[in-house]
């Protein structure tokens, strides 16, 4: 059995009210209404005005204890004189529950479906289509909001303030190194070429060096590309990083050796095309000679959808990867940073947003994110 839970909240902001409703109430919880109130006072008037939100959530009822249970039953069936009795009043009760299941998914159908027709969903959803977020994800981010919030003109700034709330919620914390833990780490880069994941490494190993004060060291299986090890090699001079350059996968086990004394060992790998399976093959060869890396798949904000997939799909050998967005600052929107989370399921870890090292990389935030996919208004 449900019972309704309703609460009135009062808070500065919108977004200061929503949050108490999702501490309190859950994320299942309904926005009934929404406005604006007065400050208590004389001089109340003169002050920005709080917050009122009503929010609701359906409540199971807690179950009773075992010997409770039992005696209410048998009190239930005690009148019940035969087998043939208690059988009809089984069916009675499912009937029943059967008309109230149909009644709320119709209430629950009528309710998004009058929400489409509404212009704030429309202007919404429009939003979030031309932003890039694929139209099955969406659905579910509106159908998500529909069944918490009521779309309106007078209530858009919580419309606004729930749907980035909704993508930061999919979009989960960001998982990045821990500099705190003394274990050695080795941070691997794979990808295909262009990204940039020589740049973005050297990014990385100079936030490490410089911002928390760990020993660093380099290494580059990138002997492929024209300049790769020379790019690297002047990274290493000007951050006074010692660097290792290895020919084939096996040598990556005395590189390793080499840098024992280090904290943190980052490796480049040659940027491979992701449609020939042959080009992988050493990328594969290396990870055998890696004790628990943490991989970073560096992908292209700027790399169309289908590509990105083709690219996540070229590299499921890999068990366990952070996905890493470069060339954030190219980018008009970042739909795709949501869609390809959701598509491989994998944690994001940092994003870059400009070529200067080691000034412009910085954590992937979801709330900088869900604003940059919605837009920043109501901050």
């Amino acid at each position: 059995m449900y019972n309704m839970k309703v609460k009135r909240y009062i808070a500065n902001n919108s977004q200061e009210a929503m949050m108490k409703v999702k501490s309190e109430l859950g994320t299942d919880a309904v926005i009934l209404h929404s406005r604006k109130i007065k400050r208590p006072g004389f001089l109340g008037f003169l002050k920005k005005p709080l917050i009122e939100m009503v929010a609701a959530i359906e409540e199971k009822n807690v179950e009773p204890k075992v010997n409770d249970k039992k005696d209410h039953i048998e009190k239930k069936i005690s009148p019940l004189k035969n087998v043939g009795e208690i059988s009809q009043f089984k069916d009675q009760m499912a009937n029943i529950e059967n008309i109230l299941s149909d009644l709320m998914n119709k209430v629950d159908t009528k309710n998004i479906n009058s929400q489409e027709e509404n212009g704030i969903y429309k202007k919404y959803y429009d939003l979030l289509i031309r932003n890039n977020v694929e139209k099955s994800i969406t659905d579910k981010i509106m159908n998500i909001s529909s069944r918490r919030i009521s779309f309106s003109d007078e209530n858009e700034e919580v419309v606004c303030k729930t749907i980035k709330m909704i993508i930061r919620e999919l979009l989960e914390e960001p998982r990045v190194i821990n500099t705190s833990d003394k274990k050695q780490k080795v941070l691997l880069f794979v990808g295909p070429t262009g990204v940039g994941k020589t740049t973005t490494l050297a990014k990385l190993a100079a936030r490490f060096e410089i911002s928390d004060k760990k020993s660093v060291a380099l290494i580059t299986a990138d002997t492929y590309r024209i300049g790769a090890v020379e790019q690297l090699k002047t990274y290493s001079e000007i951050l006074d990083i010692p660097i290792s350059v290895i020919y084939d996968p096996e040598e990556v086990i005395g590189a390793i050796e080499k840098f024992h004394d280090k904290d943190i060992i980052l490796i480049d790998t040659a940027g491979r095309n992701h449609r020939v399976e042959e080009e992988l093959d050493e990328t594969k060869k290396l990870l055998k000679y890696i004790d628990e890396p943490d991989i970073f798949l560096v992908v292209s904000t700027t790399t169309s959808y289908k590509d990105i997939v083709g690219i996540a799909e070229a590299y499921k050998f890999i068990e366990n990867y952070k996905l890493l967005f470069t060339k954030v600052d190219e980018s008009t929107n970042l739909g795709d940073i949501l869609n390809i989370k959701i598509y491989t399921g994998k944690s994001l870890s940092y994003i870059t947003t400009g070529q200067s090292v080691p000034d412009d990389i910085e954590i992937a935030y979801t709330e900088k994110i869900s604003s940059r996919i919605v837009g920043d208004h109501y901050e």
